[in-house]
């Protein structure tokens, strides 16, 4: 019989329901979340997930979400330098470079995961904005942002190591911030 939680706050139990999203996310992608399996290790029936997810994709954009928190909370200082920071970020999307097919194939039926993926890329530009903003004209800045994170996602496509990654990523930045 599935256990009741009684003493746990309805903010603890989402955040344990989450926690396990998002392991199961890290560990093979979309494919691998399963509401079903969410409930079994938690020992509830799969009914209590739904009272606090309506949907797989709420799961989904909640544990993403939650990755992103994480991933922000270990930024680097602004006195590593923009490139730096730049290529922190960057290689800590690696880890989620892999869910950017399931959100964009989730975003063409799923309104939450559209609205998340929407938030995201705005967030993602806004923040390239910030760190280009001094070195780039303003009137190039849109287009600017757009080819950095064309060629960061390239670079993902392609399977590039880390290292190989940083080099073309830092040659990319160094054309955009010092016309090098």
């Amino acid at each position: 019989m599935p256990k009741t939680r009684a003493t746990e706050t309805r903010d603890e139990k989402a955040s344990a329901i989450v926690e396990i999203a998002e392991r199961q996310l890290r560990a093979g992608g979309y494919p691998a979340l399963s509401v079903a399996a969410v409930a079994r290790e938690l020992g509830v029936a799969q009914n209590t997930i739904y009272w606090y997810f309506p949907s797989k994709d709420d799961l989904f954009v909640a544990a993403l979400t939650r990755m992103l928190e994480q991933l922000h909370a270990r930024k680097p200082s602004r006195q590593a330098g923009k490139v730096e920071q730049v290529l922190w970020f960057t290689d800590q999307f690696e880890e989620l470079s892999g869910l950017r097919a399931a959100m964009t194939e989730r975003a063409h039926s799923s309104p939450v995961v559209a609205k998340f993926v929407e938030q995201l890329d705005v967030l993602l530009s806004r923040m390239l904005s910030g760190v280009l903003a001094d070195d780039v004209p303003s009137a190039d800045l849109a287009i600017a942002v757009e080819a950095f994170r064309a060629t960061v996602e390239g670079t993902f496509v392609k399977g590039l190591s880390r290292r190989e990654r940083r080099k073309v990523l830092t040659f990319a930045l160094r054309q955009l911030i010092h016309g090098e």
